[in-house]
């Protein structure tokens, strides 16, 4: 009974730890829209601030991440959850590179707004990233089917 009550409480922590990312990924948004709509003379310092903030609570919140899922592994002995987690990191990991890169795409669509080709870039990194936050959403459901058998 511990180990299944010790195995819903980290994953308990995980879910919470997701929450925060999304948090992170609206002020994330949110500043960017803040930034874009400096156009064309970018003020480019609170951005470069937001990135850097932004990146550094990633960084901890993957590193509370890995910490679950070391516990989950080595003192729980629970390989599918830890797999489960991995795809879950690997997958946000693609989804943070994507929202870099469809900002950069969105400026450039700002910047040369009658560039069709421009807009295009747009639309498939969007839809790469809606790619990528279906598959996080699948493995989060996976996480959740698999966490209640134990």
């Amino acid at each position: 009974m511990k180990m299944g009550s010790e195995c819903h409480q980290l994953i308990r922590k995980f879910y919470g730890l997701q929450e925060e990312r999304i948090q992170v990924y609206h002020k994330f948004q949110d500043g960017f829209e803040t930034y874009l709509n400096t156009a064309p003379n970018y003020d480019f310092a609170p951005y470069r601030q937001l990135v850097h903030d932004v990146t550094q609570e990633f960084q901890r919140i993957s590193s509370d991440v890995i910490a679950i899922k070391d516990r989950l592994r080595d003192e729980l002995n629970q390989v599918e959850l830890v797999k489960l987690l991995e795809n879950i990191q690997d997958e946000e990991k693609k989804k943070l590179e994507l929202t870099a890169e469809l900002q950069v795409a969105r400026q450039v669509v700002v910047d040369n707004s009658e560039e069709e080709h421009y807009k295009q870039e747009v639309t498939q990194v969007k839809k790469r990233l809606q790619q990528t936050v279906g598959r996080i959403c699948e493995h989060m459901d996976d996480l959740k089917f698999e966490s209640e058998d134990l």
